[in-house]
């Protein structure tokens, strides 16, 4: 038997995540971030924020707000992780959030 495919709906990203049980990051969007045209997504644990670029599609969308929580994950856990390990756990979660239908 077939699967049935879900309908594509618009990626919905929360305005507050909790990155543990004590702490929260409020989620906001911004047309340009720390005057970088390039920067996608920022994530300032001092503040407790994560900043996304507005007009992203769903797929760069995802993708740069998994990214910006897991540098939240390291910023609170003291993890320290290398920015390529960070982009390398982004990758692996997004293609899992995808495979079970939760993106």
């Amino acid at each position: 038997m077939a699967r049935k495919k879900r309908s594509a709906q618009p990626l919905r990203i929360p305005s507050r995540v909790r990155i543990t049980g004590r702490t929260s990051y409020d989620v906001v969007f911004q047309e340009r971030i720390a005057d970088d045209p390039e920067c996608l997504g920022l994530c300032d644990p001092e503040k407790r924020t994560i900043t996304l670029k507005l007009g992203l599609a769903d797929s760069e969308l995802l993708k740069t707000f998994v990214h910006e929580c897991l540098h939240a994950l390291s910023a609170e856990h003291g993890f320290d992780l290398p920015h390529r390990t960070v982009y390398a756990l982004e990758e692996c979660l997004v293609r899992m959030l995808k495979l079970n239908g939760w993106a």
